[in-house]
């Protein structure tokens, strides 16, 4: 029968292997929310705009 061991780390160890992951995950939330950020930014107008057309039309309805 054959004995599995676990490897052990040091802390820096372990440091130096979640800082990496620590910038994947930075790098992917960037890439993900800069986007979003950007498109809801360019069409935030836009989307004020229909909001109030519609808001006028229906305040405005009732006395056409």
């Amino acid at each position: 029968m054959q004995i599995i061991r676990r490897r052990h780390f040091t802390k820096a160890a372990l440091r130096v292997r979640r800082r990496g992951a620590a910038t994947f995950e930075y790098v992917l939330v960037v890439g993900a929310s800069l986007p979003m950020v950007a498109m809801s930014y360019y069409y935030s107008m836009k989307i004020i705009r229909a909001v109030y057309e519609m808001t006028c039309a229906l305040v405005s309805w009732p006395f056409m």
